[in-house]
């Protein structure tokens, strides 16, 4: 059996809620598509890892159908074992190189290539283009991410520092390598006694490291496989292959920050002219060091810009809370889940308010500010919500319990996650680390102890706050 690089150092396998098809399908409604119901919708995973992406959208997805493969022995094997234990149907997770992947497959409503793009030889890139262009149906979606000039290109100096520092030691271990590439980014980062540009970027790479861990640093910026793309030449590959860019995979990516007039006049004028001339000079513009883009077929004509009346066949949610009311009427709203701090007028926050009652569940756009007779109004408020990282736009409804059933039930993975330790996964996609305290009482509730009982118990609070996570099964 050969050995693969991710054998040896093993990848963090996790949700990436980016990927999630039901927001792979509200990007593509924004932009004018008809995407596939996620819920019933065949979803590819290339270079799944262990599935810890592709086998929650499994199991809160059960009618529609899951294939993930992967180079990687162990990771594949993992994947199956969790699958058998989740007793999961709709899911394959496979040992397969994409260069064999099966004409016969047919087609995918969602492609997700997480992590993959930049991180492979050409042949394989350009194996993947054609597998895309084989098998994703007409109105599917590839969610893509790759590294991007120019921001990319600081990354270079610590991977070359590390490649040569790794060389001078010798050093033959992968995992002595990880840890030796990572000590000399750290000696890059502290080497200056009066800190200047360079040891801040330096800097941010090392607590890019401290959250993320060795092994995944280990494969993102140390594997022998590495190279940024400027946007463009990526937009240019998939052109060639009868494929086009539908948008970034998060909408708050694609909007202007803190501009000047004069860019933002810039820039929209791009938009005019050539949405990809946009993009690439919005990228010098922020110096974006990373992409995740959504492509479609080029035979497909796109809607641009996209309309507020598109929101009005989806669902919205939202976690975020006021944090501070001004004298002029102004609110500070701030989204856990995106980390955005945001002020708002009184009329946004009152639709944020309505959101932030019923999460972790959405709220379709019918219902939303429902005495407001001026739905349009509503439908502008909602996009500039979303543009702002606010709300969540939802293709299919988002739908959680409260934890305040009779009986209530934390969904399977998170309980077989925490019973191995792992930071648990939640019915919307996310991840949560878990306190021992907390770990325990969700290994419990599978439905054999009461509400009142927990309650008894001391408990009521914290069923709340696990269900803010969106942690628990929805009532049936």
């Amino acid at each position: 059996m050969s050995v693969n690089a991710y054998d040896e150092v093993e990848y963090i396998s996790r949700p990436f809620r980016q990927t999630h098809p039901d927001r792979l399908a509200s990007m593509a409604m924004l932009f004018g598509m008809n995407p596939a119901d996620a819920a019933t919708a065949r979803v590819l995973d290339i270079g799944c890892g262990e599935g810890g992406n592709l086998i929650p959208l499994a199991l809160v997805m059960p009618n529609a159908t899951f294939l993930g493969f992967d180079l990687a022995h162990t990771a594949v094997a993992k994947a199956q074992a969790r699958i058998q234990q989740l007793g999961l149907t709709n899911i394959r997770v496979e040992h397969l190189d994409l260069m064999e992947f099966p004409l016969d497959a047919g087609e995918f409503d969602y492609i997700i290539a997480q992590g993959f793009y930049s991180w492979v030889p050409d042949a394989v890139r350009q194996g993947f283009l054609q597998l895309l262009t084989k098998h994703l149906s007409p109105q599917g979606i590839a969610y893509v991410s790759f590294n991007a000039y120019p921001g990319a290109m600081f990354r270079h100096a610590w991977r070359d520092g590390a490649a040569f520092h790794t060389g001078v030691l010798g050093c033959t271990d992968p995992h002595e390598r990880v840890v030796e590439s990572c000590n000399m980014l750290q000696l890059m980062a502290t080497a200056r006694s009066t800190p200047d540009t360079w040891s801040a970027i330096a800097a941010e790479m090392v607590r890019a490291v401290q959250t993320k861990g060795l092994n995944w640093v280990g494969h993102d910026d140390f594997s022998p496989f590495f190279k940024p793309f400027y946007f463009h030449q990526v937009a240019e590959a998939a052109s060639a292959h009868g494929l086009q860019y539908l948008s970034d995979a998060v909408y708050y990516d694609m909007q202007p920050h803190n501009l000047t007039p004069q860019v933002q006049q810039i820039l929209d004028q791009l938009a005019v002219q050539d949405v990809l001339l946009r993009e690439q000079y919005y990228d010098f513009i922020e110096l974006r060091p990373f992409r995740q883009i959504l492509l479609c077929r080029a035979a497909l004509t796109l809607k641009r810009p996209e309309h507020p009346d598109t929101l009005r066949a989806m669902h919205f949610s939202s976690p975020a809370e006021t944090t501070k009311v001004a004298s002029d009427g102004s609110y500070t709203v701030h989204n856990s889940l995106t980390g955005i701090t945001v002020e708002v007028p009184g009329s946004l926050q009152r639709i944020l308010e309505q959101l932030r009652i019923a999460w972790p569940c959405s709220i379709p756009f019918s219902a939303i500010a429902i005495l407001e007779i001026n739905r349009a109004k509503i439908a502008e408020a909602l996009l500039q919500l979303y543009g702002a990282a606010l709300l969540e736009a939802h293709a299919m409804p988002q739908s959680c319990g409260s934890g305040r059933e009779d009986n209530p039930v934390i969904w399977p993975m998170a309980r077989l996650e925490a019973a191995a330790g792992q930071p648990v996964t939640t019915r919307i996609h996310t991840q949560v680390q878990l306190d021992e305290s907390s770990s325990q009482l969700v290994q419990r509730l599978d439905g054999s102890v009461s509400r009142q009982q927990l309650e008894a118990e001391g408990h009521a609070g914290r069923l709340d706050w696990l269900a803010a996570f969106g942690l628990f099964e929805p009532h049936s």
